[in-house]
């Protein structure tokens, strides 16, 4: 039986997401992503889905889906890990929009090849895009401090990966606007380590669209 890139975890239901939609959420391998945020909710905060390696099969997905249609659910959120590295992402959005579902990925933007892709193929409905820190195209040396904490929980990485990030950042930001869909939204966790000044240049850079801040919840690794 042919495997699907979602991992057999429970799917949660929720109308927070994506305000006013009946989301469920489907996960990607959870430790492939290509940042180490800190304190990151989905790696360290969901202990029944550390280790899991168990992805759901074609005829599962489809049966799920299905259940989830029949509850009244319109759009699938496919959270990760980060989705935008999964070879199979765009197999697997076909597959959940042949059931007649929308579909919303939730990435850290820093493949925007991969999200002019998508957009392209029209396999995807919106993005929620992550901008976790100021974009610049330089930073000082207590912002790059600070930032390195907050994209990977460490300090003693080169100031270079900061800067990759924002331009990647950048790219993805503007093939977005460049691309409006109707599930696209512009998030931000309110770490502790972002200044008041910090939070005021992200809403600047989004004041195009509605963005949110989401609350920042501590979780620590076991």
């Amino acid at each position: 039986m042919k495997v699907s890139l979602f991992l057999d975890v429970e799917t949660p239901i929720t109308f927070r997401d994506q305000p006013g939609i009946q989301s469920a959420v489907l996960y990607t391998e959870i430790n492939l992503c290509n940042l180490n945020c800190y304190h990151c909710h989905n790696r360290h905060g969901y202990n029944e889905y550390k280790g899991k390696k168990e992805k759901l099969s074609y005829k599962k997905l489809k049966e799920k889906l299905l259940m989830l249609k029949a509850l009244g659910v319109e759009l699938i959120i496919i959270s990760g890990g980060e989705p935008t590295l999964e070879k199979k992402l765009e197999e697997g959005l076909r597959f959940i929009r042949s059931l007649g579902f929308s579909v919303r990925v939730d990435t850290n933007g820093t493949n925007p090849e991969v999200i002019q892709r998508l957009i392209e193929k029209k396999v995807v409905n919106g993005f929620a895009l992550d901008i976790k820190i100021p974009l610049k195209v330089r930073y000082t040396p207590q912002e790059l401090k600070r930032f390195k904490r907050v994209l990977f929980s460490t300090e003693d990485v080169d100031d270079e990966a900061v800067l990759n990030y924002s331009e990647k950042l950048m790219t993805s930001l503007e093939i977005i606007k460049k691309n409006p869909l109707q599930y696209t939204v512009f998030r931000t966790v309110e770490y502790p380590l972002l200044l008041e000044e910090d939070k005021n240049e992200i809403r600047k850079l989004l004041e195009f669209s509605p963005h949110q801040f989401n609350p920042f919840y501590p979780v620590e690794e076991e």
